[in-house]
């Protein structure tokens, strides 16, 4: 499996503070991967340093054979990195359409394209029937797909999930793994950030694990959550000598 994605020996320093330490991590084309960690390991940081938000204190980042360590956000966007954020950044006053549209602008300047881009992302989305509703007036779990949908209308290569199950109820969280799976089915590569393992676990190809900044551990599912320093990083040295 060849990486779309690479990031090689990234660090991100915040004055004294290091958000992220020697950070390498490869993420194969057709992949659903798994970034996890407790509060405060690095995940949001390195999602931002990946989505060019900011530009690494140290290191690269390669995406689709490409170094764009040094290209911004809306650059990045055009080569086909897409994201959702962790609190949702909905245009309220806004119906669902056109918060759709503003994404398929990036590829599709005709405003006729634009719009027939984004009916098709909501069809595949599941929000059709709520096209010209006002974003403000869904409820928490379409906003999160609407997250989904804004992002998937820039036709990403490669798309980043900043917590898009995390605070809803078990069946809006199936559904939300469901959409997942058709990202990837559609050959979209998907790297995502969750804290709700009983969830993400069974979805994702691999896990990489974030702890203080670094790569913990990294593998297939049901490994990680065995491992030991996964445990202690999570519940604490008492669990993990029971490991």
């Amino acid at each position: 499996m060849t990486a779309l994605l690479e990031t090689r020996g990234v660090w991100q320093r915040f004055g004294g503070l290091v958000a992220n330490s020697d950070v390498s991590i490869s993420v194969g084309r057709g992949e659903i991967v798994g970034l996890i960690g407790p509060n405060g390991a690095g995940k949001s940081t390195l999602f931002n340093l990946i989505a060019g938000v900011l530009p690494p204190t140290q290191g690269s980042i390669i995406f689709d054979g490409e170094d764009v360590t040094n290209l911004p956000a809306a650059a990045r966007c055009q080569r086909g990195v897409g994201r959702t954020f962790q609190v949702v950044k909905s245009f309220e006053t806004m119906t669902v359409i056109d918060n759709v549209i503003v994404g398929a602008l990036v590829r599709n300047t005709v405003m006729r394209e634009a719009r027939r881009k984004a009916h098709e992302v909501l069809e595949f989305t599941g929000l059709a029937a709520r096209a010209d509703v006002l974003a403000s007036d869904l409820v928490p779990a379409e906003k999160r797909r609407l997250e989904v949908a804004r992002a998937l209308a820039t036709e990403p290569k490669l798309l980043l999930l900043d917590e898009v199950l995390t605070g809803l109820t078990p069946t809006e969280a199936q559904t939300g793994v469901a959409l997942v799976r058709k990202v990837r089915d559609a050959g979209i590569t998907v790297l995502m950030v969750e804290h709700v393992m009983e969830i993400v676990m069974p979805l994702v190809d691999r896990a990489i694990v974030l702890d203080l900044g670094k790569v913990l551990v990294e593998g297939k599912p049901a490994d990680v959550v065995r491992d030991p320093k996964v445990i202690k990083a999570y519940l604490g040295d008492r669990h993990a000598v029971g490991a």
